[in-house]
């Protein structure tokens, strides 16, 4: 009776400490994936829609992550700007600059930009307050749908899930009225690892059921505005618009 005593006191001991294992591996990821700050997070990926179906392009954009209270707000930055555009840009024989075609990666310059944080363009930057939501994460309240025919209504919702393990980011777009379907676009970017103590987070992105490839997030510094300029400062100074959201550069090869 003793020795089986013993025995069952080692195999709850076992789930015991399979139970400790666990908690601390969730606590250990929870860790990990702290979202609090800013983010620069490039994307890998092929357009089924596009001419060119297999050729390999990139996109980039910052999100930063911040605690309000009861809430989390998700800022987008789309247009960031590194000290060195190499890789990223090229100017054509028109003078005009145009988005390389390929698989941009940081070079150790865009590196350091990275770590001590890159400047943005207010163009486009979208704003969303998120709620804790029923499954422990994070997401915007969604509206009710549109019960007039004349009134075509946007919406966008954007969620955060699975904090705990491997998180998915969510970016829902709905369009409609009463009378049509809603139109749903789905940018989702579902991360498979964790990596150098959760300062990076890769995994898959799919934008609409089209677009499919990688993405990577690298913590990064605190985001810094660019100098704005007027035309007539730019014509004063004789240089003509880079990218865009990018500094303007003296019109000279």
């Amino acid at each position: 009776m003793a020795q089986l005593s013993g025995r069952r006191a080692l195999h709850l001991s076992g789930w015991a400490g399979c139970g400790l294992a666990l908690l601390f591996s969730a606590a250990s990821a929870l860790a990990e994936v702290e979202l609090d700050g800013t983010w620069h997070v490039l994307v890998h990926y092929t357009d089924e829609a596009a001419h060119d179906p297999g050729q390999l392009r990139w996109d980039d954009r910052v999100w930063a992550f911040t605690p309000k209270g009861d809430r989390l707000e998700w800022t987008e930055y789309p247009i960031v700007v590194f000290s060195d555009e190499s890789g990223r840009f090229e100017r054509r024989s028109t003078g005009q600059y145009a988005r390389v075609v390929g698989a941009w990666e940081p070079n150790e310059s865009q590196q350091s930009d990275i770590a001590s944080g890159l400047k943005t363009n207010s163009r486009g930057v979208k704003k969303k307050s998120l709620r804790r939501s029923a499954t422990g994460g994070w997401a915007t309240r969604s509206r009710s749908r549109p019960t007039s025919v004349s009134v075509v209504t946007y919406q966008e919702n954007w969620s955060v899930e699975g904090l705990a393990e491997l998180p998915v980011f969510v970016q829902q777009d709905l369009m409609g009225s009463a009378r049509t379907e809603m139109l749903e676009g789905v940018t989702r970017y579902q991360v498979t690892a964790i990596e150098e103590q959760g300062r990076v987070l890769v995994g898959d992105y799919e934008r609409d059921g089209t677009r499919h490839g990688t993405f990577r997030m690298t913590r990064s510094g605190p985001v810094g505005q660019l100098e704005e300029k007027t035309q007539q400062q730019l014509r004063e100074r004789g240089l003509r618009p880079g990218p865009p959201g990018v500094e303007p550069v003296d019109d000279e090869p």
